[in-house]
């Protein structure tokens, strides 16, 4: 593949105004005629427009940021700027920017209180009593025009307000805006086509005069299933960037589409979370597991200056890096990956390592009995030293501890220079907390948040992301709980070829899959379509839905004789009519656990 020239570039100007190579032609006409009365800028059709360009030396300049430059340092942090967009009217900023301030209070109130749990007791609103309605209805109407999303003429504060005041729309409308504004034309045209497509089935319509609008090249790629993760590493490398939709088959299967490449995604992702990698925090201590474990998702383990220069340190930021273009691409793609991160890899320690978070607390009852005595100004300067000394916690004096400057869990990691051989004190116990939370939140995993952030915005930009919650990013990389009660699933599945929604069988199956513990529902999902996960929103967002065929059988055979099959690349079972349920069951888990681990039909 041609590479982007490094020593020119192109300059490229609507109407002598110059505009960034990303912006599309009607962008930069119709805003070169914002300002204009209404008359002249109805004459956007009819007037003539000159578009120039010329060769500059040197590189191209970086991708411009989507956002104002008042909303790029509100976004880094100034929750008191506002952009221009929104900052018209005094009042209308006043309460969205107090509506932001209270919706964080209200999102981070356990953190807040953590010192003072004891004397003070605030439940926290559902976040849904921020979402405003008529805000919503505005910019899904937004989205719902093709040539405005196709043109990249979102109005200003459309963009800033989902960016900014994310929280004021539902996640489906925030999921909407990121697809349509930061996948690119050919996925955002196809994505509106299907949404039409839809409507059009429902109401019994066919279109067939629509002309197609947005068409994607697939890439094909061929790998290893013995060597997954380093073939997983060399189509990153290679096409983890493409325009084109990926697919995956693999040598010596036979099997094409979407299935392998569906299990492509959910095997790689566990091979992303083994241990042997040595680049998640394992708060398990059983050697005997394969997969890293965290009580609330994986998190990265920490890494000091000295490891991060050597070879292997170099190799776990290249896979962190590698992982973020893989989950960019899956998202991209719209694939399930099975990668249990923990929410604090995109935003305190209580939600990395519980048991340290413990410990810390601990020794933070020490600083502030230390802090309380040198307040005391009735106690003399050699009174505070002495019963600074004498303070203990639960009966303990913190050199009870036998603490050393080296991070819990990590002795390889001192938190100072020589710190392996300094003691833990009361004199120094408030710099062993900053440090230890340091090196567990900042320094110490910052080079793998940095390298799978560069990772990912090879793909698209991972500034797109901050119009969703840290807990809603886990969600979209692939640890949704969905429903499996009879109800959604008799919504859910299409019965077909043989089987109706009465179907004996049909309610069978649905039983048989309500009772499904969360192991089984992983399998069962394998088997039929290729990934452990389903998609946001459950078996309705599965596309093809999921269907039901009757499998015959043939004489001298009965169905009992016959095992359950599928092709995954249109979610279809092919389920014979079994005589009761616990055949159907028998058959359904033999099926399963032989289905598992190759594509060996076309």
């Amino acid at each position: 593949m041609a590479s982007v020239p490094q020593d020119w570039h192109l300059e490229f100007f609507v109407d002598g105004k110059p505009v960034t190579n990303e912006t599309t032609i009607y962008r930069g006409v119709h805003h070169d005629r914002e300002d204009l009365d209404e008359s002249s800028a109805k004459n956007v059709w009819s007037a003539v427009h000159t578009i120039t360009f010329k060769r500059v030396p040197g590189p191209p300049p970086p991708e411009p940021s989507t956002l104002t430059p008042t909303t790029q340092a509100a976004s880094e942090g100034d929750t008191l700027q506002i952009p221009a967009s929104l900052d018209k009217d005094p009042t209308t900023s006043s309460i969205i920017r107090l509506l932001r301030v209270l919706h964080e209070m209200n999102a981070t109130i356990d953190d807040i209180l953590t010192d003072s749990k004891d004397t003070a007791t605030i439940t926290s609103e559902p976040l849904a009593q921020f979402i405003n309605t008529k805000l919503t209805a505005k910019i899904n109407r937004q989205l719902e025009e093709p040539l405005i999303v196709a043109s990249d003429c979102l109005p200003s504060w459309s963009e800033d307000l989902a960016r900014l005041f994310s929280f004021l729309f539902p996640f489906e409308t925030r999921h909407l805006f990121l697809q349509s504004t930061a996948f690119g034309y050919s996925r955002a045209m196809m994505r509106w086509q299907n949404s039409q497509n839809g409507e059009d089935s429902r109401r019994d319509l066919r279109r067939d005069d629509r002309p197609f609008l947005g068409r994607l090249q697939r890439q094909k790629v061929r790998i290893s299933r013995s060597r997954i993760l380093d073939s997983a590493l060399k189509v990153m490398e290679l096409y983890g960037s493409s325009p084109s939709i990926l697919e995956v088959e693999y040598f010596e299967e036979v099997g094409t589409g979407l299935g392998p490449t569906l299990e492509f995604y959910s095997t790689v992702s566990r091979e992303f979370s083994k241990k042997k990698l040595k680049i998640w925090r394992d708060t398990d201590g059983s050697p005997g597991t394969e997969y890293a474990f965290g009580k609330r998702g994986l998190f990265p383990a920490p890494m000091s200056d000295e490891q991060a220069a050597q070879e292997i340190g170099k190799k776990q930021l290249n896979i962190f890096k590698v992982l973020g273009k893989f989950v960019a691409r899956s998202m991209l793609d719209s694939r399930i990956i099975d990668i249990s991160f923990n929410p604090a890899f995109f935003r305190t320690v209580k939600l990395v390592d519980q048991d340290l978070a413990k410990s810390l607390f601990m020794l933070k009852e020490f600083v502030n009995a230390k802090n309380a005595v040198e307040a005391n100004k009735s106690l003399s300067p050699a009174h505070k030293i002495e019963a600074v000394q004498n303070i203990t916690v639960h009966g303990a004096h913190v050199d009870d501890l036998g603490l050393d400057f080296t991070l819990p869990g990590y002795p390889a990691i001192e938190l100072i220079p020589g710190g392996t051989d300094v003691p833990l004190t009361i004199e120094n116990v408030d710099i062993y907390i900053e440090r230890v939370i340091d090196m567990t939140l900042g320094s110490g995993v910052r080079r793998q948040v940095d390298a799978f952030r560069a990772g990912f915005s090879q793909v698209f930009p991972f500034s797109s992301l901050r119009a969703f919650t840290p807990s809603e990013l886990v969600m979209l990389f692939g640890q949704a709980e969905e429903d499996w009660s009879i109800e959604t699933l008799m919504d859910s599945i299409k019965a077909d070829h043989g089987f109706n929604m009465d179907s004996r069988s049909v309610r069978n199956l649905l039983q048989t899959m309500s009772e499904l513990d969360h192991q089984q529902r992983r399998d069962f999902l394998q088997f039929v379509t290729g990934s452990p996960k389903l998609p946001i929103g459950g078996f309705k967002s599965l596309t093809p839905i999921f269907t039901v065929v009757c499998r015959p059988s043939e004489h001298p055979y009965t169905p009992d004789d016959y095992l359950p099959s599928v092709m995954t690349c249109v979610n279809y079972l092919k389920l014979p009519d079994y005589s009761d349920l616990d055949v159907l069951k028998k058959r359904l888990s033999v099926a399963i656990k032989e289905g598992q681990g190759a594509f060996h039909l076309s």
